[in-house]
């Protein structure tokens, strides 16, 4: 009996998913209005005299001149790489690591959203390896050598979360479809987050990087990875989500929802940052990739049917995040409070204006194959809370047609 007992045991110990934990680091975060005035100070504190800002541009806001004023005054030179566009490219990234490795550069600085943030941190990635080409670091723990350059991100969209990530998401040209790169490495050396930069963004894009950030909350609570510390940040973050985000989006000059909003994509950041993605993820992988989409938008458009596909698979987180939403479940069952939640997401998508399905993007039966074929590959899918498989991902992807 005692040797049938020991056999079980390790037998129980050999079948437990995800036994151990990796917790990430992040790094250190300057929040509040007009933080971005001492961006001069951070980059001089990290060594800075002469950086290379990496954006899109974010022509018409004024935020690149101003920023490149206070560094100027403090004494830190800079030059603008703004060869990019807001789905970073693979050539992108190498045409910048060309224009880092022919200066005297001591530092980078990405301003912007998602996109310029994970092209920096792809192009510093790149440039410490000697110029290795960027489609080597797909997967995870891919980078052999410590960073050589500072990396100060500045980040103005309330739903990346990026800035404090250690994930750098760039599309794969010849195969049409976005790279997930996770390393330590490509994490930032400091963040930014002034809600004076949030609050520049219109309306839509305030409506698709909050639902962004409201899909990290999700994944990030429902991930089969199950980091238990996660979930606070996660679910603090969605109860912030569901009272700020309309606001946030309807009155461009509430400062309270915009401050919040703010506070949300970062605690989602922390907690995907450690538990992981899933489904909604890898389906906008795809879609960014083939379509050039919207990444947040994406997430928007499938973030009701892969709720629905995963709910089985996780009614007791579900029910947690229902409780976070603002919803009475006293009463319903887990999955029937999961229900709920979603039925709340469904409210909130439509509040935000968000009636756009993915054949609107493009999407046509042709390329469901191919989309679900890389979507269910997508190292995000490991931390979906229910098996997914090829089939599994084009009935998820026609049904968000």
């Amino acid at each position: 009996m005692p040797h049938f007992q020991d056999t079980k045991r390790t037998l129980v110990n050999e079948r437990q998913e995800y036994p151990i934990k990796m917790v990430h680091a992040y790094p250190s975060c300057s929040v509040g209005w007009g933080c971005h005035t001492m961006v001069g100070n951070d980059a001089k504190a990290l060594g800075m005299t002469k950086a290379l800002i990496v954006t899109t541009g974010l022509r018409g806001t004024g935020i690149i001149d101003t920023i490149r004023g206070i560094l100027k005054h403090a004494g830190v030179e800079t030059d603008v790489f703004d060869k990019m566009t807001p789905n970073p490219k693979d050539h992108e990234v190498m045409a910048g690591v060309k224009v880092l490795s022919a200066g005297d550069y001591d530092g980078l600085i990405s301003i912007g959203g998602g996109g310029s943030t994970d092209c920096c941190k792809a192009i510093r990635m790149v440039y410490s390896h000697d110029g290795q080409d960027v489609r080597s670091f797909e997967g995870a723990f891919q980078c052999t050598k410590p960073n050589k350059l500072p990396h100060l991100a500045i980040n103005t969209t309330s739903g990346t979360g990026s800035e404090i990530s250690c994930f750098s998401i760039i599309n794969h040209t010849d195969k049409m479809y976005k790279m997930a790169l996770f390393d330590p490495n490509a994490t930032p050396s400091k963040a930014i987050n002034d809600p004076l930069l949030h609050q520049c963004m219109p309306r839509d894009l305030t409506g698709y990087t909050g639902m962004d950030a409201l899909a990290h909350s999700i994944e990030a609570v429902a991930s089969r990875l199950n980091v238990q510390s996660a979930h606070g940040q996660g679910l603090w973050a969605i109860t912030q989500i569901f009272e700020n985000l309309r606001e946030s989006q309807a009155n461009r000059n509430n400062d309270k929802a915009i401050e919040q909003m703010v506070w949300a994509e970062m605690a989602a950041a922390y907690s995907f940052n450690s538990a992981g993605l899933g489904i909604i993820h890898s389906m906008a992988h795809a879609m960014g990739g083939l379509y050039d989409s919207p990444h947040g938008l994406c997430n928007a458009i499938g973030m009701l049917d892969t709720c629905r596909y995963n709910l089985p698979a996780a009614p007791d987180k579900f029910a947690m995040m229902a409780r976070a939403a603002g919803i009475n479940t006293v009463g319903m069952s887990d999955i029937k409070a999961g229900e709920a939640f979603i039925d709340a997401v469904a409210e909130l998508k439509a509040d935000l204006g968000i009636t756009t399905r993915f054949a609107d993007l493009g999407l046509q039966e042709k390329d469901l194959d191919g989309l679900a074929k890389f979507a269910a590959a997508d190292i995000c899918s490991e931390g979906n809370p229910k098996d997914v498989g090829f089939e599994d991902m084009r009935r998820v992807f026609k049904a968000c047609m």
